[in-house]
C-alpha cells in the first residue's frame, strides 16, 4: 500500500511537471520495494504508510484541471488521463483490505464500488487468454462476457462474489450444475 502510494505520486509528478516519471523504475524494483516493506517493523511500515498516503493526498490536491488531463502511463503500460489517479488508489486500497483478512471482505465494499471494479477487471480481462464466461450478479442485475476459448460458462451470484472471482480472491461461486467455475488468469 505505501509502495502504491509512492509510485503513483511518481505519475501525479509527471501530470504536473510534464517530465515521464514511471510508477515504478522496473517490476524488479517494484517486487523489490514490496519486499522490503514486508520486514520492516511495523511501526516504520505505519509511519511509510502514512507518509506515502499524505504525499500522494498533496500532490493530487495540488493539480490544476489541465494537469489532471495530463497523460501518464500506468505500471501496466496502458496510457492513461491523470483523473486514473484516484481510482487506481481505491482500487489498490480496498482490495488490499480484503487481502489483509481484518475482517473486510467485497461484500464490505459499496456496490457502486464493486461495480466499477468488475468493469475494469472485465475490460482487463477481454483481451487476454482464458476460459469463455458469462457473469450476472443476481443483486444488480449487472452482466459481464469475457471472452475466450471454449463453450461459455454461466456464472452467477451476488455482485461481491462475482468480483472476487473476477480479481481472482476467494469466493463461493459455482456453475449452474454446481461444478466448480473456472480458473481465471490473473488480471494485472
Amino acid at each position: 500500500m505505501a509502495a502504491n502510494a509512492d509510485a503513483l505520486s511518481n505519475l501525479v509528478r509527471w501530470a504536473a511537471t510534464g517530465e515521464e516519471t514511471p510508477m515504478y523504475s522496473s517490476m524488479g524494483q517494484r517486487n523489490a520495494d514490496i519486499e522490503a516493506g514486508s520486514v520492516k517493523p511495523a511501526a516504520e511500515l505505519a509511519a511509510w504508510l502514512r507518509e506515502s498516503a499524505d504525499r500522494l493526498a498533496a500532490g493530487t490536491a495540488a493539480l490544476s484541471p489541465e494537469q489532471w488531463d495530463a497523460k501518464v502511463v500506468t505500471a501496466q503500460g496502458r496510457t492513461v488521463p491523470a483523473t486514473e489517479i484516484p481510482w487506481l488508489r481505491s482500487r489498490e486500497a480496498c482490495v488490499h483490505a480484503v487481502d489483509l483478512a481484518a475482517g473486510v471482505s467485497f461484500a464490505d465494499l459499496p456496490a457502486a464500488f464493486l461495480a466499477a471494479l468488475a468493469d475494469d477487471i472485465a475490460g482487463k480481462r477481454g483481451g487476454a487468454a482464458g476460459p469463455t464466461v458469462v457473469l450476472t450478479a443476481t443483486d444488480t442485475g449487472d452482466r459481464w462476457e469475457l471472452p475466450g476459448e471454449g463453450d461459455a460458462v454461466a456464472v452467477t451470484g451476488p455482485l461481491a462474489e462475482i468480483t472476487a472471482y473476477l480479481a481472482g480472491r476467494p469466493h463461493a461461486l459455482t456453475t449452474p450444475d454446481g461444478s466448480s467455475v473456472p480458473v481465471l488468469p490473473a488480471w494485472l
